[in-house]
């Protein structure tokens, strides 16, 4: 797809490339995204390719590294979307816009506010089921939205959770594992603090 926009449109003007980008290409890296959302390092810096890859042939950004680029454009990376749409998908479900057939419950914690319970697989689960569970939505989002602030959580409208959100995101550094790049865990769950998210509950 990329090579195919490259083609047809010769402009590597920033605002239109940026556009094709958005409508052609990531529209298909991101389609129903949240049962997908690789976990793995080599899996995240294959998406990333993609979106270095193309960034670097807009006009002007060519001595800008990756983690530059998507700063200088106003965009997140790909697995900074990935992580905010979960966010968002389960602040959905706690208004009853989506349905909840994962079976998340979720409850008032004191200071914590609202949180979901965690699902994670038995004990004696063979290895690969536990890492299955564990790279799930129902253990990932769960997990992502119970370290957003209450301020997120508590808006009486999507468009408000999401520039609430979107408020905190951008003060957030955003490198994601990127081949020959040096870098520390991206996810929120390391930049927020994984062990908010760990209200569990194991399946039965």
């Amino acid at each position: 797809m990329a090579s195919w926009v490259l083609r047809i449109f010769r402009t590597r003007d920033q605002d239109h490339l940026l556009l094709l980008y958005k409508t052609y290409m990531r529209s298909q890296l991101e389609y129903c995204s949240p049962l997908w959302s690789p976990q793995g390092i080599g899996e995240i810096q294959r998406l990333e390719a993609v979106q270095r890859s193309f960034t670097a042939r807009i006009e002007g950004l060519e001595n800008l590294d990756y983690w530059e680029r998507i700063k200088h454009l106003g965009i997140y990376s790909l697995q900074r979307r990935r992580e905010r749409y979960k966010i968002l998908y389960m602040w959905k479900m706690t208004n009853g816009l989506v349905p909840n057939p994962f079976g998340i419950e979720f409850r008032h914690s004191g200071k914590r506010g609202l949180v979901a319970s965690r699902r994670l697989a038995k004990p004696s689960a063979p290895k690969y089921v536990k890492t299955l569970v564990h790279d799930s939505f129902s253990s990932t989002a769960v997990a992502l939205f119970n370290i957003v602030p209450d301020t997120v959580k508590e808006q009486p409208t999507l468009e408000m959770a999401k520039a609430k959100l979107d408020s905190l995101l951008t003060k957030l550094p955003d490198r994601p594992p990127t081949t020959n790049y040096n870098t520390l865990d991206n996810s929120l769950l390391a930049l927020l603090g994984g062990a908010r998210g760990t209200v569990s509950s194991p399946l039965a």
